[in-house]
């Protein structure tokens, strides 16, 4: 081949959470032939310059047969799985003209209906990957000014669903990932790292396990994690709830908790000693509101940032202080008899031995004990580490949750025993440990840290959604309702995919009484996904689909939910479209940089179909719907 005719092309790969990779393309005679490594940024890339697999599959999506060729229209206004749709191939000035004119129609009318719901919806795929290559399409649904994105694509199927809302809460964690470097004992149930955390991810697990760090996989199955564990736990499927709280019965009632957990951490840094009155709300002190700890230094109750010598971790006490309860119902207590919540946990957990739980999860009883001996074994209680200067904490353990196990029943159940199982030892949030990589309910979303504001109980403010009588959200104002039924969603861009996203599917059927009619959307954009298979009943879920009045889905092939549309649009390939982003911080899947900055995604190849860049399609679409001015703000 004449060199010539060579060329290599600096780009990105985005496809899934693990990216982005940063990689050449190699372009011979136009054609794209070969993925090649970026080894030049090897100091900068959290994998060194290598490129995953999954790059590699960005030719065969450029050059598949079966893209969608052009814009197209549907002609068979009947929508059903067992109808022909009818597409015909259009012009993108007919496609672009259409679209446009519905949209036009609904800003001069108004963009939410009678009951109040937006009039234009838009669903994406992707798990949070969408902004990376969708160009500048947010703007454009930004500058509508009023979108419902709470039709569900899936989430709660195929993500980390309860570690998003709850880690958020806890320890400001929309994802959690070990300290892998440093980590000695990783308890992992289901997670199927090996297979899903790209090249940064699986580098940094396969150096840890060589540097003598202990890996024990629970799963049904032996995944390609499991079999390069050091060891196998097979388990009855959806009972890892179970396992844990068994292990968590082995630490706290079995062993002398005094001895073999991190007291400091549980009184300085939980709520362990906070005094629990009997409505099962905060003891607090009658002057300052504040929740009470109980010294047993004097024997008096205080509040609990007052000079506290020797904290009641257990017991039932005789004491008297106010206790306000939901929509700030107080009750005044005289010597009420109350507990420190550490108390309580005690009480709770005494029934989940290891023998309950090896007849819920099939796990033998002595392995369970087994597994909590060795985490605590492993945890380093007192021990401390010296970085950049300072000296912290270093408690190298941690447990990881696959997605399967943190979502669906039990995912409360797992991540409280998960988050639990890290107090106790000290090991969340230190060296060695288990930490948070970032936020997205949280405001600021690019510092995590930032976001971390010292709320008035001693625990981190958190943007809860109002459920005071006079504050509530009794009107939804999308069709997922997250503002009025999820106060873990909060309010913040990523909310919506966040809040109960399968619900609008199933209301649009049978809402509940005294709902909004669940009226349907006048438009809604389909972008890489496909709920009529991805979601919990999709054949329900792709009947409701049917139902919708105009579907435009952007389109790389045909496939069960944009069987309905009634636009299709071919976006171009990642190797054929422009787009910048920013890169640095750390993200999800132990993709960690230690350098700020931007990277582009440049075509290629020219576009092997009629297609058209994302960001082509967006700006098109604000100046034919006669909004480019807020576009362009």
């Amino acid at each position: 081949m004449d060199q010539a005719t060579k060329k290599t092309v600096k780009t990105f790969c985005y496809q899934c959470v693990a990216g982005p990779d940063l990689m050449e393309i190699e372009v011979e005679n136009g054609t794209a032939t070969r993925v090649e490594a970026l080894y030049g940024i090897q100091d900068a890339h959290p994998g060194g310059g290598r490129v995953c697999v999954k790059a590699y599959g960005l030719i065969q999506k450029t050059y598949n047969p079966h893209r969608i060729k052009a814009p197209m229209k549907r002609t068979n206004p009947i929508k059903s799985k067992d109808q022909d749709p009818g597409f015909v191939e259009i012009s993108w000035d007919e496609a672009l003209e259409i679209i446009s004119e519905k949209l036009k129609n609904i800003i001069a009318t108004g963009l939410t209906d009678s009951s109040g719901y937006p009039r234009v919806a838009a669903s994406f795929g992707g798990g949070g990957t969408p902004t990376q290559y969708m160009g500048t399409f947010p703007a454009f649904l930004s500058a509508i000014g009023n979108v419902d994105l709470g039709f569900g694509a899936g989430q709660g199927v195929k993500c980390y669903h309860s570690e998003h809302l709850y880690g958020e809460l806890w320890h400001r964690a929309f994802i959690v990932a070990p300290d892998t470097p440093r980590v000695n004992y990783i308890l992992s149930c289901g997670h199927n790292g090996d297979a899903s955390t790209g090249v940064a991810g699986i580098w940094r697990h396969a150096d840890a396990r060589d540097r003598g760090m202990k890996r024990v996989q629970v799963e049904p199955h032996l995944s390609v994690t499991g079999a390069v564990s050091a060891e196998w736990i097979p388990i009855k499927p959806k009972t890892d709830a179970a396992f844990l709280y068994g292990v968590l019965n082995r630490i706290i009632c079995e062993r002398d908790w005094r001895e073999v957990c991190d007291i400091p951490f549980l009184t300085e840094d939980t709520n362990a000693p906070y005094l629990i009155a009997p409505n099962g709300y905060y003891l607090r002190d009658p002057k300052t509101k504040k929740p009470m700890i109980l010294d047993l230094a004097d024997n008096k109750a205080k509040p609990f940032d007052a000079d506290i010598t020797d904290p009641a971790m257990e017991g039932s006490f005789k004491l008297s202080g106010l206790e306000i309860g939901a929509d700030d119902q107080t009750w005044d207590h005289q010597t009420a008899e109350v507990k420190p919540a550490f108390q309580l946990l005690i009480e709770h957990i005494k029934p989940y031995t290891p023998e309950w739980a090896a007849k819920e999860c099939d796990v033998p009883a002595d392995q369970i004990r087994t597994v909590g001996d060795e985490f605590l074994g492993q945890a380093c209680i007192g021990d401390t580490i010296e970085i950049d200067g300072e000296t912290l904490p270093y408690r190298p353990v941690a447990v990881l949750l696959g997605k399967t196990v943190n979502n669906g029943w039990g995912g409360y159940n797992c991540c409280w025993a998960r988050t639990l199982l890290l107090c106790l030892v000290g090991a969340l949030e230190v060296p060695g440990g288990m930490m948070g990589t970032n936020v997205k309910l949280n405001r600021p979303g690019h510092n995590r840290f930032a976001s971390a504001v010292k709320g008035p109980d001693g625990f981190m403010n958190y943007p809860f959604n109002e459920t005071s009588k006079e504050k509530w959200n009794s009107d939804p104002h999308i069709r997922n309702a997250y503002r009025t039924l999820v106060p873990l969603a909060a309010d913040s861009a990523w909310s919506a995919a966040l809040g109960p996203a399968h619900l609008p599917w199933l209301f649009q059927k049978k809402p509940p009484e005294n709902w909004p009619v669940p009226t349907k959307p006048d438009i809604w954009f389909c972008y890489r996904t496909n709920p009529a298979i991805s979601s919990w009943d999709a054949p329900e879920v792709a009947k409701r689909v049917a139902e919708f009045p105009f579907i435009v889905a952007f389109a790389y092939t045909h496939d069960e939910t944009n069987h309905f549309a009634d636009i299709l649009l071919p976006e171009a390939t990642d190797l054929e479209s422009l787009q910048l982003i920013q890169v640095g911080g750390t993200k999800y899947v132990e993709q960690f940089w230690t350098q700020q900055g931007w990277t582009i995604r440049q075509p290629a190849v020219d576009k092997t179909v009629d297609s058209m860049d994302m960001t082509d399609i967006a700006t098109e679409l604000a100046y034919r719907s006669g909004i480019i001015e807020g576009y362009n703000k």
